[in-house]
């Protein structure tokens, strides 16, 4: 069974505790049908929700309910006090970022001993490619005085292997921060369950 296949067996199990329901059964079909992916539940209306077959107001309300806590609880916990690999930032970031329909290039600004101080998204582009700017990405860097960055973005192909130009991005990326004396540590691209960190892979 692939990652993917595995995740919404998993996710489905979860959605039927938190409404009464069978795993296997109807009206969790009919839920993950509409929105196959927990990025896509957690944007989810009420109006959307009750649409669906077997799903009336009250079982809306407690999927939006419990949906917002663990959106809440993730960002909470998966982010690390200080970023020791790629691995980190991946975990901090995969909840909110890997199945988004569009590419999102995040900003994370670190102190001088690795430890997080910001992340912000800085541009959001088409299907294929975020349109950055080193402007841009040095930004909120800049303003909030952090003294080395990681750069992220999501492939919604769910590939994370980089493209020609995520590669000459990233260098790019490197040659402004060295002449504004900040040290890009990394450029990390997510995909479904997997990242691709240029710095590991010698591109940095």
């Amino acid at each position: 069974m692939t990652d993917k296949c595995t995740a919404q067996t998993t996710l489905a199990t979860v959605l039927a505790h938190l409404i009464d329901e069978k795993p296997e059964g109807r009206v969790i079909h009919n839920l993950l049908a509409c929105f196959p992916t927990l990025q896509e539940l957690l944007d989810a209306t009420e109006e959307e929700l009750t649409a669906i077959s077997g799903i009336g107001p009250v079982k809306a309300y407690k999927l939006i309910s419990s949906l917002d806590l663990a959106r809440t609880i993730c960002s909470i916990t998966s982010r690390p006090s200080v970023v020791r690999s790629a691995r980190d930032v991946f975990n901090h970031l995969k909840v909110e970022m890997q199945y988004l329909p569009k590419e999102y290039f995040v900003v994370i600004g670190l102190d001088n001993k690795r430890r997080i101080l910001f992340s912000e998204v800085v541009a959001i582009g088409s299907l294929d490619a975020a349109i950055i700017h080193p402007r841009e990405a040095f930004r909120p860097v800049l303003k909030r005085n952090a003294e080395a960055v990681i750069f992220v973005h999501n492939h919604p192909s769910g590939d994370s292997f980089p493209s020609r130009e995520d590669i000459e991005i990233t260098k790019r990326l490197q040659q402004s921060g060295e002449i504004l004396g900040i040290r890009v540590v990394d450029h990390i691209i997510i995909g479904f369950w997997r990242y691709f960190s240029l710095a590991e892979q010698g591109y940095l």
